[in-house]
């Protein structure tokens, strides 16, 4: 495979793979992932997702089943990401906050999700679809999903 880009397009996908493709098309371009990983994403024990793992990009793709098994959400920790031509992955909170303010990303959302021993924190932009996962107040993984127009109803690209 060429070089990888690792430009994010909210709503859209990464580099030539895009929202709404299946595994085999995901395989055909990227190849055998490292690790595959299927689970129930809610209580529903008949909905399951499946996270296809590619160390070497620092990168995992989910397909979800009630959704044919087509690409749903895209998740990096690679410092290589950009949002808009920005480096995100290893800043701050309020340096991942300053960055994003003229991205036109939309209204966000911080949470916080720390516990005992953890200090996790969360920045979500609902327009867009895009998450911001901090540990330790540091930006670790950026997460970024298909649009949708309900919750049953996504808007591929």
């Amino acid at each position: 495979m060429s070089k990888f880009s690792y430009e994010i397009k909210a709503g859209k996908g990464i580099n030539t793979i895009i929202f709404g493709c299946k595994r085999e098309l995901l395989k055909q371009t990227l190849g055998e992932p490292t690790e595959k990983e299927i689970y129930n994403a809610t209580e529903d024990e008949d909905y399951q997702t499946e996270d296809w793992h590619y160390d070497e990009l620092e990168t995992s793709f989910s397909f979800d089943e009630e959704d044919g098994w087509r690409l749903t959400t895209i998740a990096t920790s690679s410092p290589e990401a950009t949002i808009k031509g920005k480096k995100l992955i290893g800043l701050s909170v309020d340096e991942a906050l300053a960055q994003t303010e003229g991205m036109d990303l939309g209204d966000n959302q911080l949470e916080d999700f720390s516990d005992e021993g953890e200090n996790q924190k969360l920045i979500s932009f609902l327009d867009t679809g895009i998450n911001l996962w901090f540990e330790n107040d540091v930006l670790s993984e950026i997460q970024w999903a298909v649009l949708w127009s309900d919750e049953d109803t996504p808007e591929w690209p």
